[in-house]
């Protein structure tokens, strides 16, 4: 308490005494590190991050610190959770007399002659400030970014790579001009479990700390089979039993997410208690709905991963998910959210096959070891972010315009090492100035051309989320926005929003006109979104569960036909997908035989004869991979801007996420056992 005597009361005091985090924070920050702070929800990680940092703010000499000047950011992966933090840090920030703000797609603009101390912001607000805006970014020295592990192996992470690279390049520019009294910037990590918090926290800023607080809250699990809305019906009569009013369900899509929003609500026993959140939505209908259940203490929302993040909806007694969501990462994020004033938390798993009931099993056993099988170590830098920062960076620029080579070097890691090849770069380059996109100027300079122009008028240069600009979906009676469709709809047809039924009217440019309707939705709500493949390290935990013959460096052939000239053989690998389907070619390209089916276990093969020795040259495997390189792209995530990329660029980042030293480490030297 002593070593913070501005920021114990107003951060920390409501504690009572320092949470584990906290404690091990306070030093390392104060000291200027860059530190990764890795421990469970709910543990107090922003305020162990906000209070050494701003208390090191606050003990500057009033010769170093000057007023009126943003000097911290704060950024967060979502716009709800912005929202929340405001809430949160508000008062205790006042009461530091400081400023608080935010910077969002959703909130107001800031005022240039009144900046806050502290923003609160989004990765693409920050590309739209450093466009826009970077004299109001001259002063910062202090970045913390939340939920550091949901950015990992992104595009929106990559981006993120890149803008930091771009707020130190305007700190030394800044402070070589007198314009700020350091180049320096601390950086603070927040993350929940990740397997190699250290690879991840190099990726954003240099010489990371990390301190990992172990300790994990207790999981009271049901799981169930799902057998339709039913079974959720069954589950919800029991809630007074159990003692539970409070129930947030997790959705796989937003169809699902709009469909039982819709049934559940006015039915028992939660009435018209009963919301959908999802990213399609208007921000004031998600802000109504957050404000409205978070003020409850009985009620009903189902959420797609919107909800997954620390935002205040209050105590939710009960996690349902309808569904295995993609990965370990985003499971402990959703089961987090369950009671989050005890050190208990009740989830209900429903599972539709042996499959989904493994995957939930294997998220358990992993949320109670603490791991994620999440690692980041092989995870490449997707070339599609050079353009789209380029379109960002070009704005960014006094005179309008880019020297590509000295724009390269933001294209590299905190530590100096290229990103991406001097080779694909000149591509990328090349491909943008082909397509008008970029413009000879005066020398080796390049100025935005048409292409851009039409970008930059839709307002699409700053984000890698999503993919083309969305209808907006507008009442006609009111003319309030109600949210966004991927996909248009002709007058007369009838879908969810929210969980209540629309029904189209006209549609004129971007905007599509809707009328609330007691009529039954015929369409669904379509998403852009490509479900990535699960890992090859989660298939085989998954095979493993499931009671599939595994073993390291074994390779299981289950023989299923034997005709006069060919024998169909199911071969087990175990690996995903994408290693399923290259194993696959390779084995053609031996000449075993014809692969008639493959999936993320298993693949069957007509042989021609016993298998060869599994050893692979690196050169065969690449010819394998790049033979399906725009199949296999998008369970790869390449970004929104991968299409604009040149067709070798492409292919290297689909070479580079394969991972051909994994493959060889997974199958080589395997034996097979019938």
């Amino acid at each position: 308490m002593n070593r913070l005597p501005h920021t114990w009361d107003a951060l920390l005091a409501r504690f009572g005494r320092f949470t584990d985090i906290q404690e091990r924070a306070i030093e390392p920050l104060l000291a200027g590190r860059n530190c990764l702070l890795v421990s469970a929800t709910a543990s107090g990680k922003t305020e162990a991050a906000l209070a050494p940092m701003l208390e090191r703010q606050l003990q500057l000499t009033i010769h170093q610190r000057r007023q009126n000047q943003l000097n911290t950011l704060f950024i967060v992966p979502t716009r709800a959770l912005s929202r929340d933090l405001l809430r949160r840090l508000e008062q205790p920030v006042a009461r530091l007399n400081l400023r608080l703000g935010v910077k969002t797609g959703d909130e107001p603009a800031l005022k240039a002659n009144r900046p806050p101390d502290v923003l609160i912001t989004t990765p693409e607000s920050l590309d739209s400030m450093l466009a826009n805006r970077p004299r109001f970014l001259l002063n910062v020295r202090a970045v913390v970014l939340d939920e550091l592990h949901l950015y990992a192996d992104t595009a929106r992470g990559d981006q993120l790579r890149v803008l930091l690279n771009r707020l130190r390049r305007l700190r030394r520019f800044a402070h070589q001009k007198g314009d700020a009294d350091s180049p320096d910037v601390q950086f603070c990590g927040l993350s929940a479990t990740v397997d190699d918090p250290q690879t991840l926290a190099a990726q954003y800023f240099t010489d990371p700390l990390v301190i990992h607080s172990p300790g994990q809250r207790e999981i009271d699990e049901e799981l169930y089979e799902f057998h339709g809305p039913a079974s959720l019906g069954e589950l919800f009569a029991s809630l007074a039993g159990r003692g539970a009013r409070k129930v947030l369900g997790f959705c796989q899509t937003r169809h699902e997410c709009e469909q039982l929003a819709h049934l559940f609500h006015g039915a028992a026993p939660f009435g018209e208690r009963a919301y959908a959140h999802h990213a399609h939505l208007a921000a004031r209908v998600r802000h109504g709905v957050e404000q409205n259940f978070a003020a409850l203490d009985s009620g009903l929302c189902w959420a797609t991963a919107t909800l997954e993040l620390g935002i205040d909806i209050g105590d939710v007694d009960l996690i349902v998910l309808v569904g295995p969501p993609p990965d370990a990462a985003s499971f402990l994020q959703r089961i987090g959210r369950g009671n989050r004033r005890t050190k208990r938390t009740a989830v209900a798993c429903f599972y539709r096959n042996e499959r989904e009931h493994a995957l939930f099993r294997v998220f358990l056993r992993l949320a109670r070891a603490g791991g994620s099988l999440q690692s980041v170590a092989n995870a490449p830098f997707r070339p599609s972010v050079v353009a789209q920062q380029l379109f960002s960076y070009v704005k960014q620029t006094r005179t309008g315009e880019i020297e590509p080579n000295a724009a390269y070097e933001l294209f590299h890691t905190p530590q100096g090492q290229p990103l991406l090849s001097q080779v694909d770069y000149q591509a990328i380059i090349d491909k943008l100035l082909q397509d008008k996109y970029f413009m000879p100027a005066y020398g080796t300079l390049l100025q935005p051309g048409p292409e851009w122009e039409k970008l930059y008028e839709r307002r699409e240069i700053y984000s890698n989320l999503g993919g083309p600009e969305p209808l907006e979906i507008v009442d006609d009676l009111t003319g309030r926005r109600l949210g966004f469709a991927n996909q248009p709809f002709a007058p007369g047809a009838t879908f969810l929003l929210g969980g209540k039924p629309q029904r189209a009217t006209r549609q004129t440019g971007r905007k599509l006109f809707v009328t609330s309707t007691r009529e039954t939705a015929t369409q669904k709500t379509g998403s852009n979104t490509v479900p990535r493949p699960l890992a090859p390290e989660l298939v085989r935990a998954l095979a493993q569960e499931m009671g599939l013959p595994i073993a390291a460096k074994t390779l299981y052939l289950l023989k299923l036909a034997e005709e006069e000239e060919s024998a169909e053989t199911t071969l087990l690998h175990c690996a995903g997908l994408n290693y399923g389907q290259v194993l696959g070619d390779w084995l053609e390209k031996m000449g075993c035989g014809i692969v008639e089916h493959c999936d993320e276990l298993s693949l069957t093969i007509s042989l021609n004869g016993p298998l060869p020795p599994f050893e692979f040259a690196a050169a065969d495997l690449a010819v394998c991979v790049n033979k399906r390189w725009r199949k296999l792209e998008s369970g790869y995530a390449p970004g929104r801007w991968h299409k604009l990329l040149p067709n070798e660029a492409r292919s290297h980042y689909v070479l580079a996420a394969f991972g051909v030293a994994r493959f060889k480490e997974m199958f080589e030297g395997s034996i097979t056992r019938q």
